[in-house]
């Protein structure tokens, strides 16, 4: 083993996967931001920012355009096991009392929960080609539409952002400081007015509406920008993530689906994580389950949708990779049976010891098989 190759790699993917994380956040950030602006519905917005595994499906697209199918179909089982077994788990154990979950999360819990069912029998039946495909992704765009009409009807919550939580919080603080800003203006350019000219109430009015006009101008080509910026960082970071993926997988003899099963899954669902505990501290359980469920739909039918597409009849969904979707299929009729009963600490121990017990036997059992 190449200790030299092997630590240039690992530092390569770490600081690809905190460019990732940034650049999806930056781009969520800006994109529900210039949706707003241009009057876009905010139900929409919040539907593709908000439980949406966009660095995931990056990761994925650049995994498969290197010819690397089993790390990204790896990786979308991973993510979906992480997302109920690790951030779930890890909410329920840092809330206090027992969670009461609303007519919204069990709605949300019961369209993952069939979703999930529908992907486990195709994938056991050998049905998971181009067809398949084509069918998820339409799905996607069906459970988007459907979804964001119940919310605008007021059936549903929407959920809220589980990328950029700070990030949010931080782009109204410059929205309203903008806004001040803009007042402030418009009373400077007021006052310079009259000093110069007194009584010339028309022209001041009109100069500070020519510099309100290019301040929004302004705004609106930093909002554009910043979609770009994200955009291509996440480009950028998911084609660096998967290369060193593959790369530490080749050095560690991994096969790539267990390494993308296992280690990329784990450390891009981290904000997942991260979100999961504080929702839970904060009392917020209804954040969790919108979030975790809006996750897993999108990996298991956007994500799966495109792979499937990418590679039709050739992809060869193995044991493990079986094993991992059986995985799924389980952890989400629990989280089905605790949104509808009431979730507690003790529910969350046990979903945390189950994850740390798929991670070791995906190593034990499969880490040392080729062909997956």
């Amino acid at each position: 083993m190449d200790w030299t190759i092997l630590c240039f790699n690992g530092a390569t993917f770490i600081t690809a996967l905190y460019l990732l994380e940034h650049g999806a956040s930056k781009f969520i950030a800006s994109t529900a931001s210039l949706s707003t602006r241009i009057g876009v519905s905010e139900t929409l917005v919040a539907l593709l920012t908000a439980g949406a595994e966009w660095e995931e499906l990056v990761v994925i697209v650049a995994a498969l355009a290197q010819h690397r199918p089993s790390l990204a179909l790896g990786n979308a089982v991973g993510a979906s096991v992480s997302n109920i077994l690790g951030a779930f788990g890890l909410g329920l154990l840092f809330q206090s009392g027992v969670a009461v979950y609303d007519r919204s999360a069990r709605i949300y819990a019961a369209i993952l929960f069939g979703v999930t069912s529908v992907v486990l029998v195709a994938a056991l039946a050998h049905r998971l080609g181009r067809i398949f495909g084509g069918v998820a992704v339409v799905a996607f765009g069906l459970y988007i539409a459907s979804v964001g009409w119940y919310i605008y009807k007021g059936v549903l919550a929407a959920p809220e952002d589980s990328d950029s939580d700070s990030d949010s919080d931080g782009e109204e603080e410059r929205v309203e400081a903008s806004r001040e800003e803009e007042r402030n203006e418009r009373r400077r350019l007021l006052v310079d007015g009259d000093a110069e000219a007194v009584g010339d109430e028309t022209l001041s009015q009109q100069s500070s509406g020519v510099e309100i006009a290019r301040r929004r101008q302004r705004s609106l080509a930093a909002q554009i920008g910043g979609v770009l910026v994200g955009l291509i960082a996440l480009s950028v970071a998911g084609y660096v993530t998967s290369t060193s993926a593959g790369n530490l997988a080749d050095a560690l003899h991994i096969p790539d689906s267990v390494f993308g099963a296992t280690i990329l899954a784990f450390v891009t669902t981290l904000p997942e994580n991260l979100v999961a505990v504080l929702s839970g501290f904060r009392g917020h359980s209804g954040i969790m389950v919108a979030n975790t469920a809006g996750s897993n739909i999108f990996l298991l039918t956007l994500c799966f949708g495109v792979i499937l597409l990418a590679t039709g009849e050739n992809l060869e969904v193995g044991r493990g990779q079986v094993f991992g979707l059986v995985v799924t299929w389980a952890s989400t009729a629990a989280f089905a049976i605790i949104v509808l009963c009431g979730g507690r600490r003790w529910m969350g121990i046990i979903l945390i010891v189950v994850y740390i017990g798929y991670l070791v036997s995906m190593f034990v059992y499969f880490g040392g098989i080729d062909d997956l």
